[in-house]
Parts: C-alpha cells; sequence; structure tokens
C-alpha cells in the first residue's frame, strides 16, 4: 500500500516538474540513473507500473 501512494508522489512530482521545470526533470533523472545498477533496477521496476509516468520520462 506505501509503495503505491509512493508511485502516486512521484507521478504526480514528475509531471508537475515535466511543466514546469523539464530541464530539472532531465537532470533528476540522469543522476538517478549514475547512482548506479540497483537504483536502475528499481526505478525501472517501478516504471513498469505508471506507463504514464515512464512516457513523460522518455520524451
Amino acid at each position: 500500500m506505501k509503495a503505491s501512494k509512493d508511485r502516486e508522489q512521484a507521478a504526480f512530482l514528475i509531471e508537475a516538474m515535466a511543466e514546469d521545470r523539464p530541464d530539472d526533470l532531465c537532470s533528476a533523472d540522469v543522476n538517478a540513473m549514475e547512482v548506479g545498477p540497483r537504483w536502475r533496477e528499481h526505478i525501472a521496476n517501478s516504471l513498469r507500473q505508471m506507463q504514464g509516468t515512464k512516457n513523460i520520462l522518455n520524451n
């Protein structure tokens, strides 16, 4: 249940940043991917359940 709420909050923040601060969102995405393979794996697992958010990040 907590993971679902966390994904909802992340989706909201990503959508807002995509509209208002796209450069900062891009930077945050790049930084998250550079942390390491486990982070990338966890992010990928979450985004499988968040197709709309995944689409925003892939643009």
